[in-house]
């Protein structure tokens, strides 16, 4: 039974490719036909491209080199600054021969950075996540500081010493400082109007809307939405609509015609949602004319999940997807398990002065205890108690309770935030404390106890008025849930924080999980570390 089953298979595999592939496939081995076929069909449509596509092509190189020039510069030049600065220091608290890094020295060193960060895809960085751009941009300058440092041992093999720690010091500032001049040169570049990119987006007209929004609050990034591509159905029925809204809208058969107008060598191929139809499944008019705009984009869908850290893998002459695992193993569980206790004891250190001054403010602010405890979910769904400085009047939960029953519109926004932007609970130190995230410092405590980490998914309380939508409602999240410590810091912190629906604190969550890795972890602290500086998000 088993091997009619197979045969019938066999001949049904057999016909479906006879239909499908041309006949001067049919001598390929099994493995190639499909590829073979894609080929042919990628170049015959490169064939026809015309001048268009050329224009648009010459146009993607010089964006690429006016969007990368402030990048390089900021990178150059922090990276010498730093590397000078810490041999000068260096030299001097040691007694050593002065110049042992001259300024040319210094120059030559940070010029390995750029080819370097090249390679790494840091130019243009257009469109790239923060914490990818982070990781590469760390991992280049400590390729080009090894370089440096082999460099001075083989010339000066008595001062290796010398040269390992100017190396070593140089990158553990480079790790906070090159990010932040990046960040500074993209704000300066972004309000230029020849820095950057335009970008076209071809998806279903709600989903294009929304990342035509997106792009909009994130033009730092380099993408500048230019308009929206619709299928000829999409563009008739909702065209007139969103360029009522502001958004350029045009029939995606006329896309090289509209990419020529905005000058946008970029393309977004998103999804149809939840049960539409994919748009990369085009008609071969369709496919041409998104084939003549250089840049292309398959965002990722329901069945084409894509994370953070995947990246592109030959095997032989097929190229596919490779999909990182964002399972912890025991030697990334034992690091992230060190640094969080390397980093929390140092942070109780060198914070115990202001643990000091917080304490004695909330003393004479309000009656009550100092701290508050709450039950949380933890790992494992273990609950633990998790410490802050208390923040809120005494009997906080009663008193929610009277005014979310007194207030509809309190409850209405209670329901969909877990949240309230002026809740009557806090006291004016409180309020401090929220919004600096001061009052979450006991968490340290929870820390070392093994209860948190330092990044992870936001705690949760299993309760009706907290959390238990979460626990609940959402089974398949929460089990992702529990399968990491909460941290004391995550994506959602630094992202949404006191605005946005709860649901997007649970996507947060999921994402972090999905995209886990220390590069993020490291990412997350140093962007928890802005958010606070600049009260991103406070409400």
């Amino acid at each position: 039974m088993i091997k009619e089953s197979s045969d019938r298979i066999a001949v049904v595999g057999t016909a479906f490719q006879r239909t499908l592939l041309p006949a001067q496939y049919r001598q390929l081995p099994r493995l190639d036909r499909a590829h073979a076929a894609s080929l042919a069909r990628s170049c015959r449509l490169r064939a026809n491209a015309g001048h268009g596509s050329r224009e648009l092509a010459n146009r993607a190189l010089l964006q690429s080199l006016l969007t990368s020039l402030p990048l390089l510069i900021a990178d150059f030049v922090t990276l010498w600054l730093l590397l000078f600065g810490v041999a000068t220091v260096i030299e001097r608290l040691f007694s050593l021969p002065h110049n042992l890094v001259t300024r040319e020295t210094a120059l030559v060193a940070s010029l390995l950075l750029a080819p370097i960060a090249r390679l790494a895809n840091l130019y243009p960085a257009l469109g790239t996540s923060p914490a990818v751009e982070f990781r590469q941009l760390v991992q280049s300058a400590a390729t080009a500081l090894c370089i440096f440092t082999g460099i001075g041992i083989v010339a000066s093999p008595v001062n290796w010493t010398y040269f390992v720690a100017a190396s070593c010091t140089t990158l553990l500032l480079a790790v906070p400082v090159l990010p932040a001049a990046r960040f500074t040169a993209r704000c300066i570049a972004s309000r230029c109007s020849w820095w950057g990119a335009p970008v076209l987006i071809y998806a279903p007209s709600d989903i294009a809307a929304e990342l035509f929004r997106r792009l909009t609050f994130m033009r730092d990034r380099g993408l500048k939405p230019a308009g929206v591509l619709l299928s000829s159905e999409d563009y008739w029925t909702h065209g007139r609509r969103l360029e009522a809204l502001g958004i350029p809208a045009c029939d995606v058969r006329n896309a090289l015609q509209c990419a020529l107008e905005s000058k946008a060598t970029w393309v977004l191929i998103g999804n149809g949602g939840s049960g539409g139809e994919e748009p990369w499944n085009n008609s071969p008019e369709v496919d041409a004319e998104l084939n003549t705009i250089p840049n292309r984009v398959l965002l990722s869908s329901g069945g084409f999940d894509c994370g953070m850290w995947d990246t592109t893998h030959t095997i032989g002459p097929v190229c596919g997807l490779w999909l990182s695992n964002s399972r912890h193993s025991r030697a990334q569980s034992f690091l992230k398990r060190s640094i969080d206790i390397t980093v929390t004891l140092t942070a109780l250190l060198l914070a115990s002065p202001a643990l000091l001054a917080i304490a004695i403010a909330i003393r004479l602010s309000s009656p009550g205890p100092l701290f508050y405890s709450q039950k949380r979910i933890g790992l494992d769904g273990k609950t633990f108690s998790a410490w802050k400085f208390r923040s809120m009047v005494p009997d906080a939960e009663k008193v929610l309770q009277q005014y979310l029953d007194s207030d509809p519109e309190l409850r209405s926004e209670w329901e969909t935030t877990h949240k309230l932007k002026r809740d009557p609970r806090v006291t004016w130190i409180g309020r401090l404390l929220r919004t600096t995230s001061l009052d979450e410092l006991p968490q340290l405590w929870n820390i070392l106890c093994g209860d948190m980490g330092l990044v992870g998914p936001r705690p949760i309380v299993n309760s009706p008025n907290y959390d238990g939508a979460y626990v609940n409602d959402y089974p398949q999240e929460y089990a992702a849930y529990i399968t990491m410590r909460p941290g004391l810091t995550g994506l959602w912190q630094v992202t949404c924080r006191n605005s946005g629906v709860y649901e997007m604190r649970i996507y947060w969550d999921m994402y972090y999980i999905r995209n886990w890795s220390l590069w993020l972890d490291l990412y997350i602290i140093l962007r928890t570390i802005r958010t606070v500086l600049l009260r991103e998000g406070a409400a």
